[in-house]
Order: structure tokens, then sequence, then C-alpha cells
């Protein structure tokens, strides 16, 4: 396994570099890394990170979208002129050569804006592993950062209970003591002077409490 840290003034640092190679999945659409903050405050910096990865999914979508759209439309136009070449040139329609020079614009625009899209949906998908591994990062930071304030919980809790359970040891140790003497001490009078002169004195100083 590569080792994904890095060093600095002897403190060890997430290289994100090495993350950028491996393939991780897009952690906001991750039910996993959104169950992280069940109990955890999402900081100004994940939030930031969260709302650019959605621009970015967003605007990959519309794209898309766009694309489709479009290469519906030059087909459209390249079918009318193909509709239009007999009108235009066999029948010296000016009207239709004219409606034929508005479609080949309007396929020179959208061949230009095709390439754009193109050109966008290439560098899309790297800034949103870029975008992802960010976030990765911060989630990291915030994440082990809880889970140390946890352990650190965790490690006083532990002393707690044991101090606990050794107080609850003594009080059950005591507790048995004294109800031995009780017994003994019962049996003790029980012998000296009898039941019915034991029953008188439970009388006397139990039944009038």
């Amino acid at each position: 396994m590569r080792n994904i840290f890095k060093r600095r003034k002897n403190v060890q640092e997430l290289d994100i570099k090495v993350l950028f190679k491996n393939d991780i999945s897009i952690l906001i659409l991750d039910e996993r890394w959104n169950g992280l903050f069940k109990n955890i405050v999402k900081p100004p910096k994940i939030i930031d990170c969260e709302n650019k990865i959605k621009e970015l999914l967003k605007e990959q979508s519309k794209l898309t979208a766009e694309a489709k759209e479009i290469a519906i439309k030059k087909k459209e136009y390249m079918d009318g002129i193909i509709k239009l070449t007999t009108e235009a040139f066999d029948k010296n329609n000016e009207e239709a050569r004219l409606k034929m020079q508005e479609y080949e614009k309007l396929i020179i625009s959208i061949n230009k804006r095709t390439k754009e899209i193109e050109e966008r949906h290439f560098e899309l998908p790297k800034e949103i592993r870029q975008a992802n591994l960010e976030l990765l990062e911060q989630t990291i930071k915030v994440v082990y950062f809880s889970i140390r304030e946890n352990q650190q919980k965790v490690a006083a809790l532990d002393k707690e209970i044991a101090a606990t359970r050794e107080h609850l040891k003594k009080l059950i140790d005591e507790r048995g003591l004294l109800a031995q003497d009780d017994t003994d001490t019962y049996s003790y009078f029980h012998d000296l002077l009898g039941k019915d002169e034991l029953q008188k004195l439970d009388e006397i100083y139990f039944n009038n409490k």
C-alpha cells in the first residue's frame, strides 16, 4: 500500500498528489460519506468543497443536455439544407438559398459550441476529481480530529467506569460485611435469649421507627 502521507517539519500530512492517482468515488454522492457527519457539524471548508463539486456536476449535466439538444438541431438544419438543395439550385429559388445560408451559419455556430462543450467536458472530470480530493483532505482532517477527541473521551470514560466499578465493589463488600454482622449478631441473641425475648426486642427497636 502506497504511503499517502508526506512529512513536513517532522509532521505527517496528507499527500494529495498520491490520492489524485487513485480512483475515488464522488464523496457527496456516497451515503457512507454523508453518514460521517451525523454527529459532526460540517465546517465552512467542507461546505465550500461540497458546493464546488455540486456546481461542477451541475455544469457537467447541463453541458451533456446541451450537447444532445444542439446535435438534434444540427441534424434538423442539415436535413433542411438537403431538402432545400433542389429548390435553391435546380429551380434557382433565392428564398431557398437564403434559408440554406441561414442553416449553414447556424451549423457553424453549433460546431463552434460543440467544440467548446467537448473541451469543457474534457476539463471537468479533472476539476471534479481535484475538488473531490480537496473535500477528502478536509474530511480526513475534520473526522480524524473528531476521532482523536472521541478517543480521549473514551479513555476518560474508561477511567471513570473503572473508578465507579471499584467504588461499587467497595460498596458491595461493605454491604456484605454489614449484613453478615447483623446476621451473626441476630443469631447470637437468638441463641442467648431465645425466640420469644428476641421477638420482644424486635418490637421495641424495629417497630417503633
